[in-house]
């Protein structure tokens, strides 16, 4: 059952969105990557319902910020997480490539097999490395065409991580929908 509504808010999403996220104009280009992503969905929501599918497995997980913890978004992947305090930097871990959160507050500079993620997308509180929903629906976003040079340049270093694709859905109960499926 739980798959059949995600599969359906993912349709949903696919017809609502595509209009959107096909034409972007070229106002809407020259903002940050992070406001264009918020925009195309809907950037006044506070808040995140998220869907993660894998192995036809779905869990759905609650946020009361637009920020969701990478734990509830790669723990069925099978990456690994690791936390140095020392560096303040997260590490997730998948097909001998890294994704790295930084923390520090110091430029770090992206070694072979290493990601960086821009510092304005995530965010730490409360010892829970988090990213911005928006950014994450935005990068993997089936429903997105090419117009956005920056987003598909994202989805592609970002392919180790084994996300199949998302869908973003503006829903009317003040929630961003997010739906992560993985490849199986």
């Amino acid at each position: 059952m739980k798959r059949i509504i995600s599969l359906l808010l993912m349709l949903s999403l696919v017809v609502s969105v595509s209009s959107v996220a096909s034409a972007l104009d070229q106002s809407l280009l020259d903002l940050p990557f992070k406001e264009r992503a918020a925009n195309v969905y809907n950037p006044s929501l506070k808040k995140v319902l998220l869907d993660i599918s894998k192995d036809n497995k779905l869990t759905t997980t609650q946020h009361n910020s637009i920020y969701v913890p990478m734990k509830d978004v790669f723990k069925q992947s099978g990456a690994t997480f690791n936390w140095d305090g020392k560096k303040k930097i997260t590490t997730v871990k998948s097909q001998g490539q890294e994704l790295i959160l930084n923390f520090s507050g110091k430029e770090i500079t992206a070694g072979k097999n290493q990601v960086v993620l821009p510092r304005e997308w995530v965010q730490l509180k409360n010892g829970v490395s988090s990213i911005d929903a928006f950014v994450l629906a935005y990068i993997f976003e089936v429903s997105a065409d090419d117009s956005d040079q920056e987003r598909v340049d994202w989805k592609e270093k970002l392919n180790f991580l084994d996300i199949k694709g998302t869908a973003g859905l503006p829903g009317l109960d003040k929630y961003m929908h997010v739906n992560v499926q993985f490849n199986d």
